[in-house]
């Protein structure tokens, strides 16, 4: 055994950064899988506790498309829009979900949802209200909790501002947009 001397403690520096990096570069591979499988599945939602709104009540939404997308041989959903009430301020803090509703089960589904900004909205009303953040990404797996041919399934968006928390219908169906029944 040698002495220890600046070059040889100099390696082992180098050799320890080495494996710290790959370890992180490892837990980060692992991490985005994880995200993959868990956050972009359906979960079940229990929609009996919530009044569903429509324009008539204030609320006003739009779905910009609907399509289905291949990665990896799986399967996926996305649904793009905006969803906004009347006169109340979108923030960024605000929850916005898309819920879907199997007609053959009656069962819901929320599924995980981005926001995105929409400026356009704040325009297009022009009430002296700021709307910029109403707008929403969904994007979910097809699988065993959602299928793509199986059922037709309603769109609804689920909201929670500082004016309470709704679930609010769409009128638009998936499998009818797909197929343009």
């Amino acid at each position: 055994m040698g002495k220890l001397t600046l070059e040889k403690l100099s390696k082992l520096k180098n050799n320890r950064t080495v494996i710290i990096l790959e370890i992180v570069f490892l837990l980060a591979l692992a991490a985005i899988g994880i995200y993959t499988c868990v956050f972009s599945r359906a979960v079940v939602f229990d929609a009996s506790k919530y009044v569903v709104w429509s324009k008539e009540q204030g609320m006003e939404c739009k779905i910009d498309g609907i399509e289905t997308s291949e990665d990896a041989g799986k399967y996926y959903l996305e649904i793009k829009g905006w969803v906004i009430e009347r006169s109340i301020e979108s923030k960024s803090s605000d929850t916005i979900r898309v819920v879907l509703k199997d007609v053959d089960t009656g069962k819901y589904y929320y599924i995980p949802t981005r926001r995105t900004s929409k400026s356009s909205i704040t325009r297009q009303f022009y009430d002296g209200t700021t709307y910029d953040d109403c707008g929403f990404e969904a994007k979910v797996r097809l699988g065993k909790e959602l299928s793509g041919n199986a059922s037709e399934y309603e769109v609804f968006i689920y909201v929670s501002n500082g004016n309470g928390t709704k679930l609010v219908k769409t009128d638009v169906g998936v499998v009818s947009w797909l197929t343009g029944r």
